[in-house]
């Protein structure tokens, strides 16, 4: 599988069928079409110098790729699916929908809103963890406080966002 011209024609034979096959096993097209790029990944750097059924072992790879995402996502899911989101949680999609906009807009202008109204040392953890990724024990060296005292801000911060929301 050294050829680019064969892995090329790979990809535009089989590219279609083995998401649809993807998305069958785990229902959410996002999902399936990461998963279909992982496994024409792993055909392109496949260490075999010649394939003989090209489809099957795509098939193969890709079933091991469900299996993982299954053991890894299904027993502990850490997101969800945007086709599992409520109507009104989606994601802006289609930027020629006024209303889906301004939702989109308002809501974002009520959580920067949030933000901002916290009480000085809760902005102050919050930011510097959900937007500059410090840990714990960074925030409290910064703040001149202890880890369990950025842990009680961070909670309180995250309770005071979700009232606004709820």
């Amino acid at each position: 599988m050294n050829s680019s011209i064969t892995l090329t024609h790979l990809y535009l034979r089989h590219y279609c069928e083995l998401r649809n096959f993807l998305l069958r096993r785990v229902g959410c097209r996002e999902i399936a079409t990461e998963l279909t790029q992982e496994t024409f990944i792993r055909v392109m750097v496949y260490p075999g110098e010649s394939i003989l059924n090209a489809r099957a072992m795509l098939y193969r790879i890709a079933s091991n790729l469900v299996i993982d995402y299954h053991r890894a996502h299904v027993k502990h899911p850490e997101y969800v699916c945007i086709d599992e989101l409520p109507i009104h949680d989606s994601p802006v999609c289609n930027l020629t929908d006024p209303a889906r906009v301004i939702y989109a807009r308002q809501l974002l202008e009520k959580l920067c809103r949030a933000i901002e109204g916290l009480p000085p040392q809760c902005h102050r953890a919050f930011i510097l963890h959900k937007f500059d990724g410090y840990t714990h024990v960074e925030i409290a060296e910064k703040l001149g406080v202890s880890r369990n005292a950025v842990e009680k801000l961070l909670i309180r911060a995250l309770v005071q966002l979700r009232q606004v929301f709820t």
